[in-house]
C-alpha cells in the first residue's frame, strides 16, 4: 500500500518547481522579507485598517523604524527578548516587527492571562519591557508590578490609533478611549513609580541613530508562542519559532490557493490572535508579505461573529467551526441572496467538524453568493500554525471529497507526514489510522527551556528530518490527503475555539482538602456540535454527603481555579460524582466520561454564555 513519508503525494498538487524558488529565499529576517515583497507604488497600498483608519505599507515601515529605534534606545539588543501582551491592534504589528527589525525576540502573551501568568511568561525569558494595554493593568499588572523585572511597562491606547470622522466607531472609540487614558494617567502613572509609560511617550523619549538592522543568522529566533503542548504533563510552554519559519507559513500559504483568489487589495480579517501561532504565522505575517490588506479586530464577541463578518466583508479569514456554524443561523443568510459573494477563502480549524455542519454551511456559502466551500484546516503552535488544508473545491460540483469525515484537505507545501503505531513507533502504510507526524518548515525549534518535552515529541524519520507528534488519530491516503479522526492526548476545544488542556485543571482541583480524586473530560452539547465543555468530574470525601455541601464546594473549587489558572483555561461545568470509571488496566476512563450526556441541570454551570455559542 505504501507510506507517505517515501511518497510525498500531496506535492503533486503543488507546482514543485515555483516552490522550490519560493522557499530558497525564506531564510532571512522576517521583517525584511515581508517589507522587501513591496515595492515602488507597492508600497503605498494599504496594509492595516483599524475601525476605518488605514494605514499604507510605507507608514507601517516607518512606524516599525520609529519603535525599532525606541527599542534600541532603550536598551533592547539582538537576542533579548521584548514580552507584547496586546490584542489585535496596530500597536501589536509594529512592536513585533520592530523586535524582528533589531533581532530581538517577541514573546507574545495572551492579555487574557491572569496576572501571575503574565508574571511567569515575562520572568521566564527575561524581559526588561513589557508592552500591554491598560485595562490589562488593573487588576493584572497592579498585582504582580512589584515582582515584574522589567524596567517599564509601556502602555497602549487604542485612541492613538484612531482619527475621529473616519468612521462612527473610530469616532466614539476615540473620545472613549482618550477619556479612559486621562482617567489612568490620574490614578496610575505615579503611583507606579514610574515603571508605566505611554507608548507614544516611549517613542519619544528614546532615540538611537546607529544601524540597528540585526545581523541575520540561521536559527535567528522571531517569537515565542504559549501553549499546553502535546506532552503528558499539561505544562505550559513556550514555542520557539524562527524569522525562517514565520516566512515559510506565507509561502506554502501563497502555493495553497489559486492566483485569482490571493490578490493584492484584497482585505483579510484578523479575527484569531496574533499572540497564537495561528494568528500569527497564517494570519498576520502571511497577509502582510501577500500585500492583503489586513482589518484588525481587537476582541469581538464570539457569538456575533455572523454580524461582525457581514459588516467587515473581508475576501479572506480564519475561524473556528463554530464561527463559521453562526451563518447558517443568521437571518439575513436564510434566504437566496449575495450578501457572502465578497468570500474568496474561508478557512475553518482548531477542531474537528462533522460532516452534517460543513454540508451546512457549504448550503450557507451556496445560497449567499459564495461559490466555494469552506476550507478545513489542521494544524498545531508546534508546527507553526497550519499544516493542511482543503484546496479550492465547488461543493455542488464534488471535484474534491470534502464530505469525508476528518478529511482536512492536502497536507501545505512546506509539510511531510507520516502515521506511526502510537505504541511501536512503526509507521503505517495509507488509509489505516495510527498517529499523526508531521515535519514543517514553520515547525517550532523547541519549547523554550524544556528540553526534555520537545524530545518527548519529537523523533527523526526515515528521510532524516525531524517530525512531531501530534498527539491525534489519522491517516493519509495516497492522494495526499490529510485525516483527523480523534485524539490520543488529552486536549479539548471550546465552542469559542479556545484549546483547554485538562491536566492543570485537575492539579489545581485535587489541590482543595475536600476532593478525594477527579476527571475533566470534554462534553459535546450535541452529537454534531463543535466544541466541547471542559467538564470536571469531582469525587469529594466522604464527610461532605449533602448536595447543597456539594455545590458549595464546587464553587469554591471554581473560586481557587480562577486564582490559579487563566479563566478561559478552567472547567466550564462542575459535576460531584460518587466515582469515576476506570479502564481494566487501573486508569480513569477518559472516553467514558467523555460519551456522557451533557446536560446543564446537572452540573454546576460557571459560564452560560459558552453553552449558547
Amino acid at each position: 500500500m505504501g507510506v507517505s513519508s517515501a511518497a510525498d503525494p500531496h506535492l503533486a498538487h503543488y507546482d514543485r518547481e515555483g516552490l522550490q524558488s519560493a522557499f530558497e529565499r525564506i531564510d532571512r529576517n522576517a521583517d525584511e522579507f515581508m517589507f522587501g515583497l513591496h515595492h515602488g507604488r507597492q508600497r503605498k497600498d494599504y496594509a492595516l485598517n483599524f475601525m476605518g483608519v488605514r494605514t499604507t505599507y510605507e507608514q507601517l515601515d516607518a512606524e516599525v523604524e520609529r519603535t525599532a529605534r525606541a527599542l534600541c534606545g532603550f536598551g533592547i539588543r539582538q537576542g533579548q527578548y521584548v514580552s507584547i501582551a496586546l490584542p489585535n491592534l496596530k500597536e501589536a504589528v509594529v512592536y513585533i516587527y520592530a523586535c524582528w527589525r533589531i533581532g530581538a525576540v517577541a514573546n507574545l502573551i495572551d492579555p487574557r492571562t491572569n496576572g501571575q501568568g503574565i508574571l511567569e511568561r515575562v520572568q521566564r525569558t527575561g524581559s526588561k519591557l513589557l508592552v500591554t494595554v491598560m485595562n490589562i493593568c488593573e487588576p493584572k499588572i497592579d498585582e504582580i508590578l512589584e515582582r515584574l523585572t522589567v524596567r517599564r511597562v509601556v502602555l497602549v491606547c487604542p485612541s492613538d490609533s484612531l482619527q475621529p470622522c473616519r468612521s462612527i466607531g473610530a469616532t466614539l472609540g476615540f473620545f472613549i478611549y482618550r477619556r479612559k487614558k486621562q482617567d489612568f494617567a490620574k490614578r496610575k502613572l505615579m503611583a507606579a513609580g514610574g515603571k508605566y509609560i505611554w507608548h507614544t511617550d516611549f517613542i519619544r523619549a528614546y532615540t538611537y541613530k546607529d544601524d540597528l538592522r540585526a545581523i541575520y543568522q540561521p536559527g535567528l529566533v522571531a517569537a515565542v508562542h504559549y501553549t499546553s503542548g502535546t506532552a503528558s504533563d499539561g505544562v505550559i510552554k513556550g514555542a520557539v519559532i524562527t524569522h525562517k519559519a514565520f516566512n515559510a507559513a506565507p509561502c506554502a500559504f501563497k502555493y495553497s490557493v489559486r492566483p485569482e483568489e490571493y490578490q493584492r487589495g484584497s482585505t483579510f480579517g484578523g479575527f484569531i490572535p496574533f499572540f497564537s501561532a495561528y494568528g500569527a504565522l497564517c494570519g498576520m505575517h502571511a497577509s502582510l508579505c501577500g500585500g492583503l490588506e489586513l482589518l484588525l479586530v481587537p476582541m469581538f464577541d464570539p457569538n456575533k461573529f455572523a454580524g461582525l463578518l457581514l459588516h467587515l466583508k473581508p475576501n479572506i479569514f480564519l475561524g473556528v467551526p463554530r464561527f463559521h456554524e453562526q451563518l447558517t443561523e443568521h437571518p439575513m443568510l436564510q434566504k437566496k441572496n449575495s450578501r457572502l459573494s465578497f468570500v474568496k477563502i474561508a478557512i475553518s480549524g482548531g477542531d474537528r467538524i462533522s460532516p452534517a455542519s460543513l454540508e451546512r454551511i457549504n448550503e450557507t456559502f451556496a445560497r449567499s453568493g459564495c461559490k466555494s466551500g469552506l476550507r478545513v484546516g489542521y494544524g498545531s503552535t508546534e508546527l507553526g500554525g497550519s499544516i493542511a488544508v482543503m484546496p479550492y473545491y465547488e461543493p455542488e460540483k464534488d471535484d474534491f471529497p470534502w464530505r469525508k469525515d476528518g478529511n482536512v484537505g492536502y497536507l501545505l507545501p512546506h509539510c511531510r507526514g507520516m502515521v506511526i503505531d502510537p505504541d511501536t513507533g512503526r509507521e503505517l502504510p495509507f488509509g489505516q489510522d495510527g498517529e499523526l507526524c508531521v515535519h514543517s518548515a514553520s515547525q517550532m525549534e523547541a519549547y523554550l527551556g524544556l528540553p526534555e518535552a520537545t524530545r518527548e515529541i519529537t523523533f527523526i524519520g526515515p528521510d532524516g528530518a525531524k517530525y512531531y507528534r501530534m498527539g491525534d488519530k489519522g491517516h493519509l491516503d495516497g492522494t495526499g490527503c490529510f485525516y483527523f479522526t480523534g485524539r490520543y492526548k488529552r486536549s479539548m476545544m471550546r465552542p469559542d475555539g479556545h484549546t483547554v488542556h485538562p491536566a492543570p485543571i485537575e492539579n489545581v482541583i485535587m489541590s482543595h482538602p475536600a476532593v478525594e480524586s477527579c476527571a475533566v473530560a470534554g462534553l459535546r452539547l450535541r452529537q454534531d456540535s463543535a466544541g466541547a465543555i471542559p467538564a470536571a468530574f469531582v469525587v469529594l470525601r466522604g464527610d461532605v454527603p449533602a448536595k447543597e455541601d456539594s455545590i458549595s464546594i464546587l464553587r469554591e473549587i471554581d473560586r481557587l481555579c480562577l486564582q490559579r489558572l487563566p479563566e478561559r483555561d478552567r472547567a466550564i461545568a462542575y459535576k460531584a460524582v460518587k466515582s469515576l470509571p476506570y479502564t481494566p488496566m487501573g486508569k480513569i476512563h477518559f472516553r467514558a466520561l467523555e460519551q456522557e450526556p451533557f446536560s446543564p441541570d446537572d452540573f454546576l454551570i460557571t459560564d452560560f454564555d459558552m453553552l449558547n455559542i
